[in-house]
């Protein structure tokens, strides 16, 4: 049976319109990084005037639909930060990533996720995700038992 090829992508993104040096350059290191690495074949995936906080993108959820169908090898940006803001985001996609068997490049950290370094920093993350979440529900906890603190102080009176 004929097997499609996987492509390999690149992802950039700069926030604003008047950027777009950012993101030529941001193509420039990509695609310099795809010929030191023999790499002839890809495709481009820019977002351009939006902020790296919003998770819904169209040329990122373009590409992660790409992914969740296994038509991407490997995933490269120019640093995480393009890719995303939060650690809950990177780690999302992160996570997706591994499940499918897609490679995740980032040029400017130097991290591959299939070094060593690359799944050590996985499993940081993951963690860091982890205490992220838990901070968030006892910060709710506290907000909670201090409304229901003041809400009893308040029938005293």
């Amino acid at each position: 049976m004929y097997e499609k090829k996987r492509i390999n992508a690149l992802y950039c993104r700069v926030s604003t319109d008047g950027q777009q040096t950012g993101l030529e350059s941001q193509i420039r290191a990509l695609k310099d990084w795809c010929v030191r690495n023999q790499i002839s074949e890809y495709e481009l995936f820019a977002d351009e005037g939006i902020s790296g906080a919003k998770e819904s993108r169209p040329s990122l959820n373009r590409l992660m639909e790409m992914v969740e169908r296994n038509e991407v090898e490997q995933v490269i940006v120019f640093s995480f930060s393009r890719f995303a803001r939060s650690t809950s985001h990177l780690l999302k996609g992160l996570k997706t990533f591994k499940e499918k068997n897609t490679r995740f490049i980032s040029i400017t950290e130097s991290i591959d996720t299939n070094s060593p370094l690359g799944v050590a920093l996985y499993t940081i993350l993951g963690a860091l995700a982890q205490l992220e979440r838990e901070m968030i529900i006892e910060r709710v906890r506290a907000g909670m038992a201090n409304a229901k603190a003041k809400e009893d102080m308040h029938d005293w009176s």
